[in-house]
Order: C-alpha cells, then sequence, then structure tokens
C-alpha cells in the first residue's frame, strides 16, 4: 500500500493472449495499427509479470481492467478478455479487479448469458462499454438490456473512448488521437445525460478522461439545461443560454445536479496535470473523481506516476477528499474490501 492511502487505478488495460489473437481489421478500425505504432506498449499490455512489476514501482494498490475499445472485434475477442481476466483476478485478488466485455452488435441474448457469465462464474464486476461504434450511439435502444443488466446487478457501466481514426479531424495532426476522442467521451456524456439516465435514474456511470473536458464543458451545459420537463417561470426562455446565477435561482442546476448522483469520472487523459485535477474537484466532486493512469498508453513510467500521487497528496483539499479520490470512490463502486 502506499504512504497513505489505498491507490486503485481506475483505467488500467490489460489484453489476455488469447484474446490479442483475435484482434485484427474490422469495419470499426484496423486494431492491428496499433501494434506498429505502440509495440512497446503492447508488449507491455499483455505481460502480467510487467502489470505487477509497473504497479508496485509506481505505488499502485490494485488496478480495474478493460480494454472496451478493442469490442468491436467481435463476441469472440470479448469472451477471451473476460475469461483472461476471471484468471488474473483469481489468481491476483488483492491487485485486480477486471470488468466484462460484451459486443453490443451480437444477438442480446448471448450479450445478457455472457454478462451473467462474467458476474455468476467469472468473478468479475462492472461493464465496459465504448463511447460509439460506426453507427451506434451510446444511448441506441439497442444497449437497452446492457443498462437493465447493471442494474439488475447494481454494477458501474464505464465508458472509454472509441480508437478509431474516422473521427472528427482524422489523422491530421493527430487530431483521432488527442482533441476527437475527447469530444466523443462528451457527446457520450450528453447522450447518457439526456437519453439513458431518464429511463434508467439509478444506473451508476464512470465516464473517462474527466468526461473529455467537463469540468469546463460543464458550465456550458448548465447554462444550456433546460429539460422539456421541467418547469419554468414566464421570464425565463425555453431556449437560448442563462447566467448560471440565473439558472441556479430558478432550480435548473439542482436538476442538473440530481441527475449527476450515480455518475463518476476518471482522471486518465490528461498526463497527471494538477490544474484538470483541482478544476475536477470543485466543478464535478471529489466524491466523483477518481485516479487513474491509462496504462500503457499514458502514465507508464513509475518516476512520474509516483510523482502525480505526491502532488495529489499535496493539494488543499481535505485528506477524506485525497482518499475518495485515490481509492475509496472505486473501493464502493466495485465492492473492494480493503
Amino acid at each position: 500500500m502506499s504512504d497513505k492511502y489505498l491507490v486503485i487505478d481506475m483505467q488500467h488495460h490489460f489484453i489476455p493472449e488469447e484474446a490479442l489473437k483475435l484482434v485484427g481489421k474490422t469495419d470499426e478500425h484496423d486494431f492491428t495499427y496499433g501494434l506498429s505504432r505502440f509495440k512497446r506498449e503492447y508488449e507491455q499490455m499483455v505481460s502480467v509479470r510487467e502489470h505487477l512489476d509497473w504497479m508496485d514501482r509506481s505505488g499502485i494498490d490494485m488496478a480495474i481492467l478493460s480494454t472496451s475499445s478493442f469490442s468491436p472485434n467481435g463476441h469472440d475477442f470479448c469472451r477471451a478478455v473476460n475469461e483472461g481476466y476471471s484468471k488474473l483476478v483469481k489468481d491476483f485478488p488483492d491487485r485486480f479487479r477486471g470488468m466484462i466485455h460484451f459486443y453490443p452488435f451480437a444477438d442480446p441474448e448471448k450479450t445478457k448469458d455472457e454478462i451473467k457469465r462474467g458476474v455468476e462464474q467469472l468473478g468479475l464486476w462492472g461493464i465496459a462499454a465504448v463511447t460509439s461504434f460506426q453507427g451506434l450511439t451510446i444511448d441506441a435502444p439497442i444497449m437497452n438490456h446492457v443498462y437493465e443488466l447493471a442494474l439488475k446487478y447494481d454494477m458501474p457501466v464505464f465508458v472509454h473512448p472509441t480508437i478509431r481514426m474516422k473521427l472528427w479531424g482524422g489523422e491530421r495532426y493527430d487530431l483521432f488521437m488527442t482533441l476527437a476522442r475527447e469530444y466523443d467521451i462528451v457527446k457520450s456524456f450528453v447522450e447518457m445525460f439526456y437519453g439513458v439516465l431518464p429511463r434508467f435514474p439509478e444506473l451508476k456511470i464512470i465516464m473517462s478522461h474527466l468526461g473529455g473536458g467537463l469540468p469546463i464543458l460543464k458550465g456550458r451545459l448548465l447554462a444550456w439545461h433546460r429539460p422539456e420537463s421541467f418547469s419554468l417561470p414566464e421570464n425565463v426562455p425555453r431556449r437560448g443560454g442563462l447566467a448560471i446565477n440565473q439558472a441556479n435561482e430558478v432550480g435548473l442546476v439542482d436538476e442538473f445536479e440530481s441527475r449527476m448522483k450515480n455518475v463518476y469520472f476518471d482522471s486518465a487523459g490528461y498526463g497527471g496535470w494538477l490544474p484538470a485535477i483541482r478544476s475536477a474537484m470543485e466543478t464535478l466532486g471529489p466524491h466523483r473523481t477518481c485516479f487513474a493512469t491509462d496504462f500503457p498508453y499514458e502514465l507508464n513510467d513509475p518516476k512520474y506516476v509516483k510523482q502525480y500521487i505526491r502532488e495529489i497528496y499535496a493539494l488543499e483539499v481535505s485528506e477524506e477528499d485525497k482518499r475518495k479520490f485515490l481509492g475509496d470512490n472505486l473501493k464502493g463502486l466495485f465492492r473492494i474490501n480493503r
């Protein structure tokens, strides 16, 4: 355990070797692209020894495993991931938790059986989803049975960005890798917020990368938040932006926050940049944010992970808030008793 608190990495990527054999070129994306661009990272990602060594040298006690952006490789790929995660969790129960992966275009009964198998036989917890597929957004009706099962088991749904290249900006200036993914995340947050949570208000959601920049964009959403079912005074326009203080006076801010009660955000995607973390704690809340590294793609040098954790300890927030951010929020979501 680290110097003070339990440290849990929410975004930690691992692909079992059997699943890696099923990675290829699909209609969604050529998943072999990363094998050349991220050759060293892929070597790390499939090696249990390297994961454990990196965690020990970084001061990370536990990791929540996922690789949902690879789920377009199909149902068999997802089953192989789930089986590989199950073995790893059983071999190292104090170090790892594994989430259930699914292929949204599979037969719904096959998907439901796989999620049930993940919980009841494989010992996995949580459902790993992706922000979008080619023609599928995260609020599509085809996703309903996934959310229904997440509610049945009281498991969180983790939303990770797609890695396909055909996004806004494309490959020009590497935009698909940098800003376009963040746009896809914040877009999927809005789709969840207005399209999914009204139907499944008790659903627990973990958005990656601080919701794609939501600490700043939340102000934009608050200024324009006008649910059709919300009764407004006659002098408040149904369309157009409001001052946040005015939105607060008429109850729109409280209505917005009430929808956020079960939405959490991981801190991957920003290289451990403290201004983003401070902003997230202020605007999203320390009870809704959690530590994450995006290993092995981003914070893959233990020296800088340890520095990042030390900087969290030095933040001018309460010790309780630091504890929540570093691990306690995830302990509750993933039923970790440590």
